[in-house]
């Protein structure tokens, strides 16, 4: 089945630094200060990447692991193990949003949707860290794997026995 996770692991790594360079894109953007009303919207482009690296992660396995010769079984577990790595270092650039790119991120969260017409209580349990924590997890596994299933397709027809 799948020979290694060094791949997966390194590609993984490699979406985790982006994720926490985009952290400070989003910051000199204004995302997480005047414009952080709209952040989950634009918090989404950063799935472009995501989907990139899963093609490039399983584009990779299938030169040096199985020579060419990958079927669409074994793409889609390197691209599910990816996203589950990925899911794992998740928690990462949340605490690095939370704790030192943007200290206030969450406290002007609130207050934004508040003022939005969200009531206090909901707007304090969907904006803290650990809500965004889980979100990023489960969204980047999510994401991952979903792509990954659909990424694999294009290597479908190299199949091997």
């Amino acid at each position: 089945m799948i020979k290694n996770f060094k791949i997966e692991f390194k590609w993984a790594m490699f979406f985790t630094l982006l994720n926490l360079l985009w952290l400070y894109a989003e910051k000199a953007l204004g995302w997480h200060d005047e414009s952080i009303g709209m952040y989950s919207i634009y918090s989404m482009a950063l799935s472009l990447p995501l989907i990139a690296i899963v093609y490039l992660c399983i584009r990779e396995k299938n030169e040096k692991i199985y020579h060419h010769k990958i079927d669409w079984r074994k793409a889609f577990i390197s691209g599910a193990i990816f996203s589950g790595i990925v899911a794992g270092f998740s928690p990462v650039p949340v605490f690095v949003l939370g704790e030192y790119v943007s200290p206030e991120f969450f406290n002007k969260a609130v207050i934004t949707a508040v003022e939005n017409g969200t009531e206090q209580s909901s707007a304090e349990t969907l904006y803290n860290m650990g809500a965004f924590t889980r979100q990023a997890m489960f969204g980047n596994l999510a994401t991952g794997v979903f792509w990954s299933a659909i990424i694999a397709l294009f290597f479908k027809k190299k199949e091997s026995n």
